[in-house]
């Protein structure tokens, strides 16, 4: 929705409470992943607030939560491209339990290329992708390069 609309300043949505909870999802929380980045990746994300299912007729089997997002001024400062960085997360996140040393080795060519980038981007090797910022995703995408 924020890249479709790029006038969308601010806006809430109402989705079901997972899902609520995963795009406001902190690194490091159990429900942190690919939603909770790439969404950072365009604004500020917050629980703004729980919808019970009594609210609707009939009531649904799921709870809802409202999340506000605000958009960045600017998306993250970084020389790597959105589709560079989107691809990073999404290979971190493929294999959620693997460092990222491990999980990186197909996107940067083999292991030891992926810890060269993950050093280079000040990032640890033994890290698993749920502890990083999208920041640094990104400073990690700027440094394939080092992959190579």
């Amino acid at each position: 929705m924020l890249d479709t609309f790029p006038t969308i300043e601010r806006t809430l949505v109402m989705v079901q409470a997972e899902v609520a909870d995963r795009l406001a999802a902190a690194p490091g929380s159990k429900v942190y992943g690919v939603p909770s980045v790439k969404a950072n990746w365009y604004a500020e994300v917050k629980r703004a607030g729980s919808i019970g299912r009594n609210v609707f007729w009939p009531a649904p089997n799921v709870d809802s939560g409202l999340v506000s997002l605000v958009r960045r001024a600017e998306p993250v400062k970084t020389t790597a491209s959105k589709r560079e960085v989107f691809a990073v997360v999404d290979a971190a996140f493929a294999q959620r339990r693997k460092t990222l040393r491990a999980a990186l080795s197909g996107w940067a060519g083999s292991a030891a290329a992926a810890e060269a980038a993950l050093v280079a981007a000040g990032v640890s090797p033994q890290a698993r992708g749920e502890s990083l910022t999208v920041e640094e995703f990104a400073r990690i995408a700027e440094h394939k390069e080092a992959a190579a």
